[in-house]
């Protein structure tokens, strides 16, 4: 196992953590996590979607945890749930946290989570949930829009498609330098004490977003918690209590993010102790749960407790990317299923119609389709709903949309598939799961010189002397009959809420399917 714990910070002569206890205790957590999987792939427990990136961020692959050879991994577990329908419904049923974390697991467990199936694209899910009004991503608070922010730098998306989200975030710090769970958009309610935990995810979506260690909001963040700092443990206190391992985790995964070092001397008290001590000395060290942290001592672990401690001694932050395979030959993600042309697809559209000014949907439209038939789709119908009312194409090139055109020559539409470069909007084809970026930009031609003039054209060349005919080869044999399947399929999926406990299922019978829902 490769571990890729905080060596990638600064070592520091404060630091009275070493770097080989550091490793010595990622090992020591990984391994209880492993030894907590079921037969069916699963780590159950509270917070175990976030256990299988705290495994990422320790250097395992999901691909290769499971119970014994032959059994489903860690990976087949999470492609089972998420690649599911129930996690495609349109519109999304679920809350935007949900979708948020199964975009940040899905890339720590080594898939695509734009390409789960050809129902299910997470990230598109996240960008049905925004909010165009409050530029947040559901019902409008800063943890739904930290996380969507940190979900979303983990996609193509590009970062100016987030400058509302951002603007958001930084509206709602308070007085302190800290954030709460719940937005604070009034005076009043930003004089009230920030949450360390949430500030701690705060500054980690700030820094993921491209701001600096010494952003303003960052540093006013970063000296809020530093006076949180128990003198005598070297953890962060919580508003409502002493020092736990949740929210020092959450702490430690924000500076990581942000390249600061929680060994520095700046993050040692006065009795020599600092954040990661803290964490550190939660771990239980002997007995069945061994290697487990516990919330506010070492006395019994905690499971929620280890995946957070676990993540942030590790350094992957909160968005861990999937490690190399113990097999370095076999691929740390795990290819995308095959999609025929022509199968309606989910996609995530972003469109900045000028700075600042951006709409965010999902909208579902045939693999391989044109870009038009992509925005005509977006136009009858996505989430949320208004994200295309218009558009023109003009020989072959978009023209206008959204009642947005070009202004001067020097100026087009230009359009992103994925990672791809940017090139003048047309009738590209989209496929699947690919993320679409659209906005006005200085046209490429504009860079050019004048054409300079027409050369002589040259003579043509004498034609080729055609080839014989091959012979036609004999035909295949017929492949093999298949297996016949079975008559019916149901699968459920509970999701619980604060007014309750919703059932959803989905029943496949031959070739038709439906899809219950309870509560």
């Amino acid at each position: 196992m490769s571990l890729l714990a905080l060596a990638a910070l600064p070592a520091t002569a404060s630091a009275t953590s070493t770097q080989a206890e550091i490793d010595a205790a990622v090992g020591k957590a990984a391994a209880y996590a492993r030894q907590q999987q079921t037969p069916s792939g699963e780590i159950p427990g509270f917070g175990s979607e976030w256990m299988a990136a705290s495994l990422a961020a320790a250097g395992v692959n999901a691909a290769d945890v499971r119970v014994a050879p032959g059994d489903p991994s860690l990976q087949d577990y999470w492609l089972g749930e998420y690649g599911s329908a129930i996690w495609g419904d349109e519109p999304p049923l679920g809350l935007a946290y949900e979708y948020e974390a199964a975009t940040i697991v899905s890339r720590a467990v080594g898939l695509d989570p734009a390409r789960l199936s050809a129902v299910s694209n997470q990230p598109a899910q996240v960008a049905a949930s925004w909010s165009p009004a409050a530029g947040s991503f559901g019902e409008p608070s800063s943890n739904s829009t930290i996380f969507g922010i940190l979900a979303m730098r983990t996609t193509p998306l590009p970062a100016w498609a987030l400058a509302p989200a951002v603007e958001f975030l930084r509206r709602n710090q308070h007085d302190d330098g800290g954030w709460t769970y719940q937005a604070s958009p009034t005076p009043e309610s930003r004089e009230a004490p920030g949450e360390e935990d949430m500030t701690g995810a705060a500054i980690a979506a700030l820094c993921a977003a491209g701001a600096p260690p010494y952003d303003p909001a960052v540093s006013a963040a970063v000296a809020f918690l530093q006076g949180r700092q128990d003198e005598a443990t070297g953890g962060i206190e919580w508003l409502f209590g002493p020092a736990n391992a949740d929210t020092d985790a959450w702490v430690l995964s924000g500076l990581t993010a942000c390249g600061i070092d929680p060994q520095s001397s700046a993050w040692t008290t006065g009795a020599g102790k600092t954040p990661v001590d803290f964490l550190l000395s939660l771990q239980v060290p002997s007995g069945p749960e061994a290697g487990g942290f516990g919330y506010e001592d070492a006395s019994a672990a905690n499971f929620y407790a280890t995946q957070d401690v676990l993540r942030a001694i590790a350094g992957g932050g909160f968005t861990p990317a999937s490690p190399a395979r113990e097999d370095p030959s076999l691929p740390a993600v795990r290819p995308a299923p095959t999609i025929a042309p022509g199968t309606p697809v989910p996609h995530v559209l972003a469109i900045e119609l000028a700075p600042g000014n951006v709409r965010l949907c999902k909208v579902t439209a045939p693999a391989e389709a044109p870009l038009p038939e992509v925005l005509e789709a977006a136009r009858a119908g996505s989430h949320p709903a208004g994200c295309v009312t218009s558009f023109s194409v003009v020989d072959g090139r978009l023209a206008t949309l959204d009642g947005v055109a070009p202004e001067g020559e020097d100026e087009a539409w230009l359009l992103r598939l994925d990672r791809h470069a940017e090139e003048l909007a047309g009738e590209q084809p989209v496929g699947f799961g690919e993320t679409i970026a659209l906005r006005l930009g200085r046209s490429p031609s504009a860079d050019r010189g004048p054409a300079g003039a027409d050369g002589a054209a040259g003579a043509a060349g004498p034609a080729g002397v055609t080839g014989t005919a091959g012979e036609t080869g004999g035909r295949g044999r017929r492949g093999a009959r298949g297996r016949p399947g079975r008559n019916a399929t149901i699968s459920c999926r509970v999701r619980h809420r604060s007014h309750g406990a919703k059932t959803k299922c989905r029943l496949r019978q031959n070739r038709h399917s439906n899809t219950l829902r309870g509560r």
